[in-house]
């Protein structure tokens, strides 16, 4: 595999499937090299063969409506934003909803045959018909800390409102407050209400928590239905019509988010369905819309190195993992009687696919990119157990150079040790273009779901609260120790890097040992103290993972930066960031780049214009080509006696 085949291949993105339980609707995505742009496009299953739905540039989020008769989804024209659109199946026809032309829209449902619900970025009334340019130029005033957000940018005078389209008449009815930010929501199965995640709190952007209200449609009361705030990432209705939400009643501490019943009253705190040490994967962190069924609730669960379709029985309150594999599902969507679910699934080896799984198994229903697959050399890795200190066991992924690639002639070659972003995230079985890239290009990668990592119970996620550098570093100590004992790697050669969480442990790394030939800093923390002022989560974050503020013990704070090490580095580095990432903004990047300067390492910073925290996933296609050249070139002259062949 080359950096550029990431623009032939193509991956199944969202699934929705029609209320009859038949025909299934599904996008497709790919990068484009021509308009430098994520595209998508939407397709329909009918049970035999698939086929194109829209020619547009960008089409996602589709929803079928109640009948069945029309679809709902969101349209971007090139470098535009997402317009809500409706297209009538019987016809192909297709119509642009007006009125969100200047700041798009972020969700579309149907309240009824007749009614669309958007939830979309306004502005307030003063700015309305100003010219983008004016606003500018002008000064913002700004009273919160939340006052942007990556991939969002500024945000403090664009809460996303939820409103009521009326198809036929063309009124547009808001619900809940102008000044109040809503991230999610869903309609009640009679369409009389909706539940919202909103932001209600006056100090929601200190604590980060949220709260879940019932508004109804006719806007004739809304009912607070969680008591205290907490970090609430979906809702959706049970099938009897009572209340769900996905995430976590408090918004402090490392926790999981698990699915609650809310009190349609708001009277009593949510309630968990079961007890189950599994993260429940919704969609503001990037898991699917769960699925209601008459006894059970269906949603995505990460479990371990995989992600699956979870049944959580609402009789019993136990959970069943019934569709799991060595896979990672991305999306999915279910028969009223959840006999039938259609996903998105990715493996190591294959983009993600469109994957049906009844009471007969599963099988692969639309395959994807099969003539260029063929062509490529491909790497299935291989599951490891490494043991580590206080006993714990670290689950991980060796990804071996392809017979295809360039070696030394059988010599021991150089290895690389990734760690992933979050630290709350995982390494799991979905392929991914970083390791094939890597292994292809001669090296031997391991990469490890380390202390602090989902997918492996509440525990293992708050082993590194207060603490980072200790167990997590003794923990990728141990993979490198594995990658460096392997007989195909030399143990002179070995590198490390990763993105945010994973910036900041290969910087860590770096701070505490000279093992490493070559490290990649990427999108990293490398300063919590100026982190907890600028990040867009910064207030929240460090009391949340490093039990600490910058008010009550900022000691704490320096001890666990990697910056605070930057004298004890000697490994070259390259610092990779982007421009617009206010997740971990680049004045992270520019302060390790200096430290380290200053005390005469060979670094190297690059930054990426216009792209934010996402660029290595869903940046310019042609950013992230250049990136992995980058990338490899720099890995090259450090750990290899040739050039990249990226």
């Amino acid at each position: 595999m080359r950096a550029d085949d990431i623009y032939e291949l193509r991956s199944v993105g969202q699934v929705a499937l029609h209320p009859d339980g038949r025909q299934v609707v599904f996008t497709i995505t790919w990068p484009d090299l021509a308009s430098d742009e994520n595209r998508a496009q939407l397709f329909i299953h009918d049970g035999t063969d698939h086929r194109q739905l829209t020619e547009s540039h960008r089409d996602v989020s589709p929803v079928f409506s109640p009948d069945g008769e029309r679809l709902a989804f969101l349209r971007s024209e090139a470098k535009g934003k997402a317009q809500p659109a409706v297209l009538t199946l019987r016809t192909g026809a297709v119509q642009i909803l007006a009125g969100y032309e200047d700041d798009g829209a972020e969700q579309v449902l149907w309240l009824s045959d007749d009614a669309l619900l958007v939830r979309a970025p306004r502005r307030p009334a003063g700015q309305i018909d100003i010219d983008d340019d004016e606003l500018a130029r002008r000064p913002r005033i700004l009273r919160t800390v939340d006052y942007r957000f990556n991939g969002r940018g500024y945000t403090h005078d664009r809460k996303r409102q939820i409103e009521i389209l009326d198809l036929a008449s063309g009124v547009v009815t808001t619900l809940g407050k102008p000044d109040v930010d809503h991230s999610d929501m869903a309609v009640a199965p009679e369409g009389t209400a909706v539940l919202a995640i909103a932001t209600t709190d006056v100090d929601a952007d200190l604590s980060g928590g949220n709260r879940v209200w019932l508004i109804a449609a006719d806007k004739s009361e809304s009912t607070l239905l969680t008591p205290e705030p907490g970090r609430w990432e979906g809702v959706g209705f049970m099938a009897d019509g009572n209340p769900f939400a996905i995430g976590m009643p408090t918004p402090s501490g490392v926790s999981l988010a698990r699915p609650h019943i809310l009190d349609i009253d708001g009277e009593s705190s949510p309630a968990l369905i079961g007890n189950h040490d599994v993260t429940c994967a919704a969609p503001i962190s990037g898991g699917s819309t769960p699925v209601a069924l008459s006894d059970a609730l269906l949603a995505t669960g990460i479990h371990r190195t995989g992600i699956t379709i979870d049944r959580y029985d609402l009789m019993s309150n136990e959970l069943t993992s019934i569709a799991a594999g060595p896979f990672v599902v991305r999306d999915f969507s279910a028969s009223s009687d959840g006999r039938r679910i259609v996903a998105s699934v990715s493996t190591p080896i294959r983009p993600a696919e469109l994957w049906e799984f009844d009471d007969d198994g599963h099988r692969v229903i639309v395959p994807l990119n099969d003539p260029f697959l063929s062509e490529l050399d491909l790497v299935d890795p291989e599951v490891v157990q490494v043991p580590s200190t206080g006993g714990a066991v670290v689950e991980a992924f060796v990804v071996r150079p392809p017979r295809s690639a360039t070696t030394d002639g059988g010599a021991p070659g150089p290895g690389l040790v990734y760690v992933h972003g979050g630290p709350m995230s995982i390494y799991g079985h979905g392929f991914f273009d970083e390791f094939q890239l890597a292994a292809a290009d001669g090296y031997t990668v391991v990469a490890g779901n380390p202390r602090g990592s989902d997918g492996y119970g509440e525990a293992w996620a708050r082993a590194i609260v207060g603490q980072l550098g200790g167990p997590d570093w003794d923990d990728v100590q141990a993979l490198t120790d594995v990658l460096a004992a392997l007989p195909e790697v030399d143990s002179e050669r070995i590198g490390i890097g990763g993105g945010s969480y994973g910036g900041f442990m290969a910087a860590w790394a770096i701070g505490h040992t000279d093992r490493y030939g070559a490290a990649l800093v990427e999108r990293a923390v490398t300063n919590w103290e100026s982190f907890a002022g600028t990040s867009d989560i910064g207030s929240y974050f460090l009391p949340m993972l490093l039990d600490a503020t910058v008010e009550d013990d900022v000691e704490s704070l320096r001890r666990q930066s990697p910056l605070s090490y930057a004298t004890d580095v000697e490994t070259p580095t390259l610092i990779l960031h982007s421009e617009e990432d206010w997740r971990c903004p680049i004045e992270q990047a520019e302060q390790l780049f200096a430290a380290y300067r200053r005390c005469g390492v060979d670094v190297t910073f690059v930054r990426f214009p216009g792209e934010n925290h996402e660029l290595s996933r869903n940046g310019s296609p042609v950013h992230r080509v250049e990136r992995f050249r980058l990338v490899h070139g720099f890995f090259a002259e450090h750990l290899k006696s040739g050039s990249s062949t990226v």
